[in-house]
This record gives C-alpha cells, sequence and structure tokens, in this order.
C-alpha cells in the first residue's frame, strides 16, 4: 500500500473524507499550516477557508511537510454559506459556553455524533479566528458546538492545538466505528529479544555479587540481605536476554576493573616499601 493511503476504500476512510475542516477568516499562515498538518496527521483530507488573510500554498508545504496533495485540494470561499454548503451537520469550535440552548458537547463525546452524522454526508467543522473566535451570527448558525474543557483562567487555545485535539478525537472514534489501518506502536519483532531463562539470571545474580563485593557493598553485612533486594529490583524490571547480556558485562567490567585497581596498588605499595 502506497505510503499515506492506508485503507483508502474501507469504511472508516470513506467517513474521514466527509469531515470538512472549515477555517473561518485565519489570520496567520502558520496557523493554517498547523492546522494542516494536523489534518495529515490524523488522515482528514477535505480543507475548506472562508476569506482567509492570506493563503500561500508553497509557504504552508514549506512548514507543513508531506502535505501537497491536502494543500492542493483546500478550497477557499468568500462566505460561510458557501462553505458548507451541502454539509448535513455544521458544528463549531468554541470556547464559549454561551446560555442559548445550542447543544454542544466536549471533543470525544460529540466526535461519536459527528462520524454517524457522516454517513449521510458532509460534516463541517468551523474553526474561528485566531484573535476573536467566531462571532455570534456564525454560531447561532452551527447546529452544534465543540468546547474542549480547559482551565478556566486560561481558556482560549491555539487554532492549531485545538485542531489536533479535536481531530484526533475524530480519528478515534472512526477508528472504533469503522476500523482504521494504525500506525503499530509495539516493538517489532526483530527488536524483540527472548525472555531471560531462569539459569541465565541465576548466573547474572553469581557475577552480579561478585561486583557488588569487590567495590565494598557487602563490607559489615551478609551479601545475602543486599542480593535479596537486588533480586527483587532486577526481577522487577524483567531484562530479556539482550539486556542481561549487557548486565552480565557490565557486573565482569566491575570486577575486572576492582582487581586491576587492587593490582596496582599492591604493586605500588611493594614498590614504596622498597
Amino acid at each position: 500500500m502506497p505510503k499515506g493511503r492506508e485503507g483508502l476504500e474501507g469504511p472508516g476512510a470513506r467517513i474521514l473524507r466527509r469531515l470538512v475542516v472549515v477555517l473561518y477568516e485565519p489570520q496567520d499562515l502558520l496557523n493554517i499550516a498547523l492546522v494542516v498538518r494536523a489534518m495529515k496527521n490524523m488522515g482528514l483530507t477535505r480543507l475548506r477557508l472562508i476569506a482567509p488573510a492570506e493563503f500561500d500554498a508553497y509557504r504552508i508545504e514549506g512548514i507543513a511537510h508531506d502535505t501537497q496533495e491536502l494543500v492542493a485540494a483546500a478550497e477557499v470561499f468568500e462566505t460561510f454559506d458557501e462553505a458548507v454548503e451541502g454539509a448535513v451537520r455544521v458544528v463549531a469550535t468554541t470556547a464559549r459556553r454561551r446560555a442559548s440552548r445550542q447543544a454542544w458537547d466536549d471533543p470525544e463525546s460529540m466526535a461519536a455524533n459527528l462520524v454517524q452524522r457522516a454517513q449521510d454526508g458532509d460534516v463541517a467543522i468551523v474553526f474561528g479566528r485566531e484573535d476573536r473566535g467566531l462571532p455570534n451570527d456564525i454560531l447561532d448558525r452551527c447546529q452544534a458546538a465543540i468546547c474542549i474543557p480547559t482551565s478556566p483562567d486560561h481558556s482560549s487555545l491555539n487554532l492549531g492545538h485545538a485542531a489536533i485535539v479535536v481531530f484526533y478525537e475524530l480519528r478515534k472514534a472512526v477508528s472504533r466505528a469503522h476500523g482504521l489501518e494504525e500506525r503499530s506502536l509495539h516493538v517489532k519483532l526483530r527488536d524483540q529479544a527472548p525472555p531471560a531463562t531462569a539459569g541465565q539470571l541465576e548466573e547474572f545474580f553469581r557475577v552480579w555479587e561478585e561486583a557488588m563485593g569487590v567495590i565494598g557493598m557487602f563490607r559489615g553485612i551478609a551479601p545475602a540481605s543486599k542480593m535479596r533486594s537486588y533480586r527483587r529490583i532486577f526481577k522487577r524490571a524483567e531484562p530479556d536476554r539482550r539486556e542481561l547480556r549487557l548486565l552480565v558485562a557490565s557486573a565482569y567490567r566491575i570486577v575486572r576493573y576492582a582487581r586491576r585497581l587492587k593490582r596496582r596498588l599492591e604493586d605500588q605499595v611493594r614498590r614504596e616499601a622498597r
């Protein structure tokens, strides 16, 4: 499957293509680029801008790398009505929870609803200007609102930050409902070593006890007591065979260094005694 074209014909990917990101009068090219990057990260592909202060595809792609197709497909409109025409659901993003009867919810809860609505057609998610957000007349024309829970002392988010939160929840909701091919977060099998055996652990503890002994960790006490603590620590870590080999090599290095140091000191004492 070509890079960046995960499951294009799957139901989850089709739902993602029905989620339309609408930026209302964006003022800063950098913020547009951050939204584009967030869209690319979460698999959204459709961007519409309403009367942007500037739109320079070359500069946006320079900030949001590997987004040429998304930027090239972006649409610019003069009015809100043009940008959301044909959408079966129009949802605002805002930090203001107004006293009106307009429905609002947090991104996670709203995402599940929007994914369900997207089965019937395009769903528009509208973000406001960086300095003023969405004006009341635009909020009135949206059917619901997404509010991201933030500190009441500083509730407004940067446009790019708000976008990635909303897009992340949308992607999770699409994946839960319809499935998406995801990048594996697990360690690749070739990077995994087999678990250490009981015999290998015992060999390590033997060398470790010798290493701790030569540097004086057991001075004045029985080694068994401290070794019991060491055993608990290393067993809790569950080192695999590769990690255990590193620990064994480190213990041997301690032992050899301590022996060389002891011989040098003994030689020095003999020389001084002559």
